[in-house]
Order: C-alpha cells, then sequence, then structure tokens
C-alpha cells in the first residue's frame, strides 16, 4: 500500500472534488474526474515499471485513452481562456500535473533486477 500512497490519496481527492461538485450547483466534476483518470493513468504504469502487473498493450492503450480524455476534457471546454483566467488550477494546473505525473514514470526506465552472488 505504501508504493502506492500518493495515487491513493489522489483518488479520494478526485472522490470528495466529484461529491463537492454534485452539491454545488454552479460547479463542474470536470477536476475531480481529471484526478482521478491521471491518478489511475499513473497507478497502471507504475505497477508496470515495478512488475506487479504483466505489461499488457491493452493497459498501456487504456494508459493513454485517459491522458487522451484528461487533454480533450481541458481543450474542448466554451470559453477556454475565460476559464484559465477565472479558475486556472481545475483548467490548468490538475490536468498538467496529471499528465506530467504519468509521463514521469512511464518514461522512466524499469529498475534491474538484482543479481545474487552465488558466493
Amino acid at each position: 500500500m505504501k508504493k502506492h500512497l500518493g495515487s491513493t490519496i489522489a483518488l479520494g481527492i478526485g472522490v470528495l472534488s466529484i461529491v463537492s461538485a454534485l452539491t454545488k450547483l454552479t460547479s463542474t466534476p470536470i477536476a475531480g474526474i481529471i484526478i482521478i483518470l491521471g491518478a489511475l493513468a499513473y497507478r497502471s504504469a507504475k505497477k508496470r515499471k515495478l512488475g506487479e502487473i504483466s505489461p499488457s498493450s491493452l493497459r498501456k492503450a487504456l494508459e493513454v485513452c485517459a491522458i487522451v480524455i484528461i487533454i480533450a476534457a481541458v481543450l474542448l471546454q466554451k470559453n477556454l481562456t475565460y476559464h484559465i483566467a477565472t479558475a486556472p488550477v481545475p483548467t490548468v494546473i490538475i490536468p498538467i500535473w496529471a499528465i506530467i505525473a504519468y509521463f514521469v514514470i512511464a518514461l522512466k526506465k524499469q529498475k534491474a533486477e538484482k543479481k545474487e552472488n552465488p558466493f
């Protein structure tokens, strides 16, 4: 569990963000959805790098789909410049954080397994 503490916290924050957006009729749950998608993509890539799961092409495709959905959720907003000016955290900072976190772990080289010395 300690290996995935950050993504677990992010998932909790994403769920709380969606719940809080649903209680306010003026808010949108986009930020929560972006946090959840980013955390799931990150966790999947990290599990692949740690060797906890087998690296399948379907898993990699789903991770890329999550990142594409994050980008689309931001870029397809009406009045994007207005949203960037009035609410930069859910519009710019959270998506960039999710994308950078994913690419840092996805592009990180896998650690070589330790070779045991027979002597």
